[in-house]
């Protein structure tokens, strides 16, 4: 019973996954053969994006053009877009990146900075033969933290 259960439940989410507005792969003309480059030629043109999604859909995309085609496809552009608009979009990405980029060295640098002050500090005790005191645990706890703090925002 519980493996008919779950057999349903595959079966549900997997229906789920079906695009029902694309025709079927037989009209107007035959999909399995995919998109190619002639076709995606022809079609950037005309900007007939259901046919496009339909002989992706049941024919994949031509591996010469997968680059190219792809944005579209994960919706990183639009199919009627310019070529100028393209390029502003990969622009604002771009910066975006550079920018998240930016941030996660910065707190690189604090981090190795941390590490540093720890381990100096750890090493002085242990050079001194003295036990580790409270500003040595007091510095791993901020470590921590900041780790804790670190792992946060990237999960973000």
């Amino acid at each position: 019973l519980a493996y008919c259960r779950h057999l349903s439940t595959v079966r549900t989410h997997l229906s789920a996954l079906v695009n029902h507005n694309i025709v079927p792969p037989d009209r107007p003309c035959e999909a399995s053969g995919g998109l190619s480059k002639e076709v995606w030629s022809k079609y950037q043109k005309d900007c007939k994006e259901l046919e496009l999604l339909r002989l992706v859909y049941y024919g994949g995309v031509q591996h010469e053009i997968r680059k190219e085609v792809w944005p579209f496809l994960l919706g990183h552009y639009k199919f009627a877009m310019s070529k100028k608009d393209m390029s502003q979009i990969d622009a604002k990405i771009n910066e975006r990146y550079q920018q998240v980029m930016r941030e996660w060295k910065a707190c690189e640098v604090i981090v190795k900075q941390r590490e540093k002050e720890m381990q100096s500090a750890i090493f002085a005790k242990l050079s001194s033969g003295s036990s580790i005191d409270s500003h040595v645990l007091r510095l791993a706890h901020r470590d921590s933290t900041l780790s804790n703090e670190v792992k946060r925002l990237s999960a973000i």
